[in-house]
């Protein structure tokens, strides 16, 4: 259950939600999915790739690399069950704290992308991942909404992909 998550952003917008179902303890999963990160994944590497070129003619400052989580707000970690991290678009990076992720009013969006494990019995657990955004003006809105339409598919792959990567990892450790 995402319990952290529907504190921090209870109400939302956009809304992506996948899953994986695995061998391994919930202290192993939460531990592999901790560890995961964005530049693991060459889908996403590749996609981050091909997303700067058009974002040049739209965004002053372009990042000159792919995102990782250390780009993320962390928002909550409550091993071995939920960890939750977040983004505030439209707004310079600076030290946010969970506080200031909820409190935070506009303008841009907020973003929380979330991780949970569930135990389902006989060594084996469901991992979770779900992303919310919340736009914080009509404005936002608007540009979220088409950018939205043309992310989600591309970002689901991604998410998907962290979730085939860290059930690789877990299937790999129990191997002899």
């Amino acid at each position: 259950m995402c319990t952290n998550l529907n504190r921090l952003l209870p109400k939302y917008e956009f809304s992506e939600h996948h899953g994986v179902t695995v061998q391994a303890s919930p202290e192993d999963a939460f531990a592999a999915v901790a560890m995961v990160d964005l530049t693991d994944s060459a889908l996403a590497r590749g996609l981050m790739a091909l997303w700067r070129i058009p974002a040049r003619l739209f965004m002053d400052t372009v990042p000159e690399r792919g995102m990782s989580v250390k780009d993320f707000i962390p928002l909550a970690h409550d091993a071995p069950r939920e960890l939750v991290r977040g983004l505030i678009g439209g707004v310079k990076r600076q030290d946010w704290a969970a506080a200031d992720f909820m409190d935070y009013a506009g303008p841009g969006f907020k973003l929380a992308w979330s991780f949970w494990v569930t135990d389902i019995g006989g060594g084996r657990c469901r991992i979770d991942t779900e992303t919310r955004v919340l736009c914080c003006d009509d404005a936002t809105r608007r540009w979220f909404t088409l950018y939205w339409f043309v992310i989600r598919l591309p970002s689901g792959a991604i998410r998907r992909d962290l979730l085939r990567i860290t059930k690789q990892r877990l299937t790999r450790a129990r191997a002899p």
